[in-house]
């Protein structure tokens, strides 16, 4: 089995990612349930762009469930699909979020501007890696890929989009005279802070257990603050503002 041809540093790489992925799906869900729940129909895509924004590492995860399971090795077009095409949409349902609830006028300007900016950029990527795969990105061992230039400025542009919004939606939540909504803020803030640090740290550290555990533990913990900043249950509520 291909399993056991990969070396420790793959296990830990491959189970790791796949972890985070799991994590990251079960939140997204949890969001889109509750808020399917309580008719807040805003808050699915909020759901949904955590779902997806997860897509970064399913090239990883997915891999590692095929090659070590299946024997199966993902083409370079096959990985850096899943890996890259789902990040587009993952902008879109947080940028929509993002304006519905703060001001939805804003979806006739900022929303429209991030589709349009986000199709031109999946038009690149479907034609990119149907003529070259390396024009996207460049696949290095079993698990690690290189992004070329291009790719790399919209993976920044994303980042920061996300981070930039989720700050600002943040802060507004922290100025508002409820407590609660400003708990749950501050979990917001900390989520979108350590979702850029743990992508960031996960694209310029070299792998080796420590950076790896402590990496997905930093992206792990922007998950559950990420949940708690849109659906703060009232035990926790209650004990944090007494």
């Amino acid at each position: 089995m291909a399993l056991a041809d990969l070396t420790q540093l793959e296990l830990l790489v491959g189970s790791l990612a796949l972890i985070w992925v799991i994590i990251a799906i079960i939140i997204g869900l949890r969001i889109i349930w509750k808020a399917n729940s309580l008719k807040r129909n805003e808050l699915i895509t909020v759901g949904f762009s955590w779902i997806l924004i997860s897509s970064a590492w399913w090239g990883v995860a997915l891999q590692f469930i095929t090659y070590g399971f299946f024997n199966y090795r993902l083409t370079a077009f096959q990985y850096l699909f899943v890996a890259n095409v789902f990040i587009p949409f993952a902008i879109c349902c947080w940028i929509y979020a993002f304006c519905q609830i703060l001001n939805p006028k804003l979806k006739k300007s900022l929303f429209l501007i991030y589709v349009a900016i986000c199709i031109i950029w999946e038009i690149y990527l479907i034609v990119g890696l149907s003529i070259n795969t390396e024009i996207i990105a460049t696949i290095e061992g079993t698990f690690d890929s290189k992004h070329s230039t291009t790719t790399l400025i919209f993976v920044i542009f994303a980042i920061l989009s996300f981070l930039i919004t989720g700050v600002i939606f943040s802060i507004k939540s922290m100025k508002v005279d409820d407590p609660e909504i400003k708990w749950k803020g501050r979990f917001l803030f900390l989520a979108w802070i350590l979702f850029t640090i743990g992508a960031l740290l996960d694209a310029a550290l070299s792998p080796t257990p420590l950076t790896l555990i402590i990496v997905r533990l930093i992206l792990i913990t922007s998950s559950i603050s990420f949940y708690l900043g849109f659906f703060l249950p009232k035990k926790i509520s209650n004990w944090l503002i007494k």
